[in-house]
């Protein structure tokens, strides 16, 4: 299901879950190319392709884990299996 949120009414649902998710509350949103004041406020990440798991982490350490693996960038994120 998509929102339809412009890009302000996206950061203000964002902050607001943000704080619910810093008094305690566990917080899980599936969103589609965030800016990057939204990808900020991520702790942990599961980045998918083709529906599989390419990683899960820390949100921050995802661009050294992309370069370990020889990507530089979510542009040409790998397929789990090699293809």
């Amino acid at each position: 299901m998509r929102a339809g949120l412009d890009a302000f009414q996206a950061q203000n649902v964002m902050e607001l879950l943000w704080a619910l998710a810093r008094s305690g509350r566990s917080v899980f949103a599936a969103i589609h190319q965030p800016r990057s004041s939204i990808y900020r406020m991520f702790d942990q990440l599961l980045l998918m392709s083709e529906g599989q798991a390419v990683y899960f982490g820390p949100a921050g350490e995802v661009s050294t884990y992309l370069h370990s693996i020889g990507r530089s960038g979510t542009s040409s994120v790998p397929h789990p299996t090699g293809g």
